[in-house]
């Protein structure tokens, strides 16, 4: 007669996944920048039906700011020219770009290959625009958001030519 155990051995754990800290911090950066977006997505759209200078006129009043000033007075000049078909247009890419960026960051934060993939075309598809816009007018925010995007399409592929090659060397 054999002997068997009465209570069952529990099945031996996997090792503990490791999440990978960059690709966490980079999913992150994503919401954070999905989150900012819908933010002012929602407020472009409460915005879309009011009579913007009327507004910017009060609040340069309730800031006692100089209305003859060039930068006030350039402000005051451009939320005139602003048409409710515009801030619909703003409203509806801010909505899109936010989708984009919490995808990207739920790829990102789940380790999902496609994730990485689609943030890799994302930035490289926008880094020339990037750079054109700060040709035309460099700006100390522009350059550091380019910089942050080189650095994050640099870890990626990095990542992926890393993965790509331990797949190969281990399908030998």
């Amino acid at each position: 007669m054999r002997n068997l155990p009465t209570a069952q051995s529990p099945a031996p754990r996997p090792p503990p996944h490791r999440r990978n800290r960059i690709l966490f911090t980079i999913a992150l950066f994503k919401f954070a920048k999905a989150g900012i977006l819908i933010v002012g997505g929602t407020l472009a759209l409460c915005f879309r039906n009011a009579d913007l200078s009327r507004i910017a006129i009060h609040w340069v009043n309730r800031l006692r700011l100089d209305p003859h000033n060039r930068y006030v007075d350039w402000v005051l000049d451009h939320v005139a020219l602003v048409h409710k078909r515009q801030i619909e247009m703003l409203v509806i890419g801010t909505f899109i770009y936010a989708i984009l960026f919490s995808i990207e960051g739920v790829g990102l934060f789940l380790e999902k290959a496609w994730g990485e993939y689609l943030v890799i075309v994302e930035i490289s598809l926008l880094v020339p625009v990037e750079v054109y816009a700060i040709a035309h007018k460099p700006d100390l925010l522009r350059t550091g958001l380019l910089l942050v995007n080189m650095l994050i399409l640099s870890y990626l592929v990095h990542l992926r030519v890393q993965t790509h090659r331990r797949k190969k060397v281990a399908g030998r």
